[in-house]
């Protein structure tokens, strides 16, 4: 066997057949041929990624957001990817077996060649851009089309399809309420966008470039009405919906593809609204406060003047929280005329550091803040986990949204209710007044605020809620309760309680949702809440007026008896609401004059001490010396002297001492305008000393008597008929946070009653928590101010005067609804005219289509305010109405059911199409 020989050339004859089979042969070393395979290898991977670039830009054109599935660029697909008179664009030359590629069928480009026809199976292409970019090129290639997309719509709304003749044909999957079709021919005009096509046979895309699904308007507008009437309906469920109808699968593209097409769709319709109210001249932040609510902004000439003017109400939701991060990669910004914008709440963050309710409590045991979870501010930085914690409000009393402020990352803190105020004061002027669960506590924080002073030039009032009011203190409920201001009538000015709960049902739909479409759906759900609330605007008014009048008439003949029979007149209760009132204060704290006189005799005690102490210095005998204490150089020794200098100096400190409490005293007279000095003999410094020897006693014992005395008048009206349960529960948790302040001041009082001369008896916690009348309070007995015998003490006359303060209100309740009832009426007219004159306007300026959406709206308010002309007609007739009638003959809107009276007959029977006549509507149309 021979042995097996190795070379060690490092050089190699290679011979390489070309393409034109013509044969070459070379001689190179290794790691030349390394080196060209290697710079081949480079340019073929060049070429690869030359070509997937193409591939990719050609893709661009097609792809979707969220799915790029099967891809179509065949013939029957009709996109046209020309170059137009540069010819068609070609692929560079590839490393891979092209020929098959001959014998394809032609198509609009080569360029599409090698990736519609060269792959028996389509890929999904994966797309590197961030969601982020992907959305925000999405979101700027809709709104370029927004103002095409509107015409189209318009005219699809109001003139039907448009003519199908075009010059290119494209398909897409379309889905509607009932069906599923699949690649509907879709005709495209060569100068309009793929959208406009579809707009003009109802349909729209859910992309703005190339959409390869459509969803008919009918199916979206379907959504948007359930959607605005019921806040808590997903796109998720619609969705399911949908599918389930159309027996097909549910997946998440399709709920994404929805919910694309449904942004624009209420964008468009934004849009559409935005031109009308312009041409009402109903646009902008301020109609919400300024005009949105007929009865409350609508004047009338020679109307009587109402103080308050308007009523509104504030408060704040923690419901509509948001997550910080959801929905990042949606950069959208949503404006709306309910919002404050942000910078406009943050003018307000320092303005107020500290609230007053919460701060400086000025000696009272416990404020009416506390309360109230959302009253109590909470530390910006202490919430990490929602972005938006949220809503504070205002409503008018008719319950129209006015102005919103988004909480972010905060409890309920001054600054959202600084921002609605000041958007109050600026559009609404004088004479307002605002409703707050912490009326008490926002007062103080308004008056210390840079507002305070134009608050204050502007008359503006804020008091307590009627519900919320009676969980405050029994001295708050006197001085900030509605039923004992003048002018509020029978408002309650709970309204904002009544919106949250509607709002609410928003609340698991938004919670995840981008900061955009949290506000899209609090904006779409506001808005048909204050469509609602003006079609029972009547009924409100109507409603409220009976019941006004049924006060009136059982109180009336009740309050008259009773004051015969007691001999007394209505100042008595004015003057008994008085008396309570400053008996809670001084319980509270000590009166002006009490601690006037108390700090006087102090003064008087401390110069009687002063003038003693300097007359006891001046009456010390002659010092005498004897010769050993002087010395033969020097005078007197050291001793001595130091003797000398100190009796000198005890006399000039007293009569410093002297001179300075002779000056306190002289300035305190001169500031109180004290003309005689009192002396010991004086009556009122006999009285003053005693009251200071016992100071903090008597203190203890106001303190404990003013608490046990307002829990008992708290507990009658818990226990009072006609107290819903929930009003029961609401004061019974706010007396148990209470019994805790009574339960201290016991504790004090039980501490210096031995101390006393005589003693004084201890009391229970245990009895005094169960009293439930004045009389079993025994310390009563002895009060200084013999609260025993006062008639606002006893349970018939307090009775009675919580009837004739309803009974005042009820009669201011039917004067304020006197003007409002002539304002709505007069509105009807107006409103009516006004959207005739704009239709009109619309259609000389050649905008045929915006007259008829402006017809259409004007169509829908003739529905609504014919119902509102029937139930105003109901007052117009009711027994006992004092206002205003139409002039004339007023024409009576009537129905099936509009004779009966009965509150049942109302706006749900009215919706259904009573009130609502096609021949009515267009005679009241003018020709065109």
């Amino acid at each position: 066997m021979k042995n097996k020989r190795w070379t060690t050339s490092n050089r190699v004859r290679m011979s390489v057949l070309s393409s034109s089979l013509s044969l070459t042969t070379s001689t190179a070393s290794i790691s030349q041929i390394r080196r060209a395979r290697l710079v081949r290898e480079k340019q073929q991977e060049e070429a690869r990624a030359n070509t997937r670039s193409m591939r990719a830009r050609l893709a661009e054109a097609c792809m979707e957001i969220g799915d790029t599935d099967n891809p179509d660029f065949s013939l029957n697909g009709g996109l046209d990817y020309s170059d137009g008179d540069q010819g068609t664009i070609a692929l560079p030359p590839s490393d891979e077996d092209d020929d098959e590629l001959d014998d394809a069928p032609p198509v609009y480009s080569k360029y599409f060649q090698p990736f519609a026809h060269s792959r028996p199976r389509s890929h999904r292409r994966h797309d590197t851009r961030p969601r982020v970019q992907r959305n925000r090129h999405a979101h700027q290639a809709w709104q370029a089309q927004l103002p095409t997309l509107v015409d189209r719509y318009l005219a699809w709304k109001h003139n039907g399809s448009g003519e199908l003749a075009g010059d290119h044909v494209f398909h897409v999957d379309v889905i509607g309420v009932f069906q599923y079709e699949r690649h509907v021919n879709v005709i495209q005009k060569a100068d309009e966008s793929a959208n406009e096509a579809l707009l003009r046979v109802g349909l729209l895309g859910c992309s703005p470039s190339q959409p390869r699904i459509a969803i008919r308007l009918e199916c979206l507008e379907l959504y948007h009405q359930i959607r605005r009437r019921q806040s808590s309906f997903s796109l998720q469920a619609m969705v399911k919906v949908l599918c389930a109808l159309q027996n097909i699968m549910y997946s998440q593209h399709l709920r994404s593809q929805f919910s694309a097409a449904f942004d624009i769709y209420l964008n468009i319709l934004r849009f559409v609204h935005t031109l009308l109210k312009r041409a009402l001249g109903r646009d902008g932040p301020a109609w919400k406060l300024r005009g949105a609510c007929p009865a409350c902004a609508f004047e009338q000439p020679d109307e009587p003047p109402l103080s308050p003017a308007r009523l509104h109400s504030m408060d704040g939701n923690q419901s509509a929280k948001r997550l910080d991060g959801s929905g990042s990669a949606d950069s959208r910004l949503f404006h709306s005329d309910y919002f404050i914008p942000h910078a406009e709440v943050e003018r307000f963050k320092d303005d107020v550091r500290d609230r007053p309710g919460e701060a400086a409590r000025e000696k009272r045991v416990t404020t009416c803040t506390d309360n109230w979870t959302a009253a109590k501010a909470v530390e910006e930085n202490q919430i990490q986990v929602f972005e938006q914690t949220g809503i504070f409000l205002m409503a008018c009393r008719h319950g129209f949204v006015e102005c919103i402020a988004e909480m972010k990352r905060s409890g309920e803190l001054a600054k959202y209710g600084l921002a609605a105020v000041n958007r109050l004061l600026n559009v609404c002027g004088q004479d307002q007044a605002v409703g707050h669960d912490v009326g008490c506590a926002s007062k103080k924080t308004i008056a210390s605020s840079s507002l305070g002073k134009e608050a204050q030039e502007k008359r503006l009032k804020v008091v307590v809620n009627a519900f919320h009011g009676f969980a405050h203190n029994r001295m708050c409920q006197l001085e900030n309760h509605p039923l004992y201001q003048i002018g509020f009538g029978n408002e309650d000015l709970e309204t904002c309680e009544r919106i949250f709960s509607s709002s609410n049902n928003t609340a698991p739909l938004i919670r995840h949702a981008s900061e955009f479409h949290w506000k899209q759906f609090l904006d779409l759900h506001f808005s048909q809440w204050d469509s609602d609330k003006y079609l029972e605007l009547s009924r409100f008014l109507y409603n409220n007026y009976k019941q006004a009048l049924c006060i009136i008439q059982t109180y009336s003949a009740e309050l008259e008896r009773f004051k015969r029979s007691k001999d007394i007149t209505d100042n008595d209760f004015e003057s008994w609401h008085r008396e309570e009132l400053e008996y809670l204060k001084r319980c509270a704290g000590e009166s002006d004059a009490t601690s006037i006189a108390a700090q006087y005799v102090e003064l008087l005690e401390k110069l009687n001490f002063a003038e003693a102490t300097y007359g006891s210095v001046t009456q010390v005998p002659y010092l005498t010396y004897t010769p050993a204490e002087f010395t033969s150089t020097a005078g007197l020794n050291e001793s001595a002297r130091q003797g000398t200098n100190a009796v000198n100096a005890e006399y000039a400190s007293a009569l410093r001492k002297y001179q300075l409490q002779l000056n306190v005293v002289a300035n305190f007279e001169h500031q109180h305008n004290i003309i005689d000095r009192w002396t010991p003999l004086h009556r009122e410094y006999i009285n003053a000393r005693e009251y200071t020897k016992h100071r903090v006693f008597i203190r203890a014992v106001e303190e404990l008597e003013g608490l046990v005395v307002q829990r008992m008048f708290e507990l009658s009206k818990a226990n009072l008929a006609k107290t819903g349960y929930k009003m029961r529960k609401h004061i019974s948790k706010a007396i148990s946070r209470r019994s805790a302040a009574i339960r201290a001041a016991l504790e004090r009082y039980n501490k210096l009653a031995p101390r006393q001369r005589p003693p004084r008896p201890k009391l229970d916690y245990a009895e005094v928590i169960g009293y439930s009348v004045l009389g079993e309070f025994s310390l009563l007995k002895h009060s200084r101010y013999e609260v025993l015998e006062k008639p606002w003490a006893l349970p018939d006359n307090r009775e009675m005067m919580m009837k004739y303060f309803k009974l005042q209100r009820s009669q201011e309740e039917i004067t304020r609804l006197n003007v409002e009832i002539r304002r709505l009426q007069a509105w009807l007219d107006f409103d009516g005219e006004k959207m005739k004159v704009a239709a009109q306007a619309f259609r000389d300026s050649g905008s045929s289509e915006l007259a008829s959406e402006m017809e259409s709206m004007y169509a829908e308010r003739v529905r609504v305010n014919d119902f509102h002309r029937t139930q105003l007609q109901k007052i117009y007739e009711m027994p006992g109405y004092t206002g205003c009638r139409p002039i004339g003959d007023q024409p009576r809107v009537t129905g099936d059911g509009t004779g009966d009276e009965d509150e049942e007959d109302g706006v749900d029977d009215e919706d259904d199409g009573e009130a609502f006549r096609l021949g009515d509507t267009l005679d009241r149309m003018p020709p065109y």
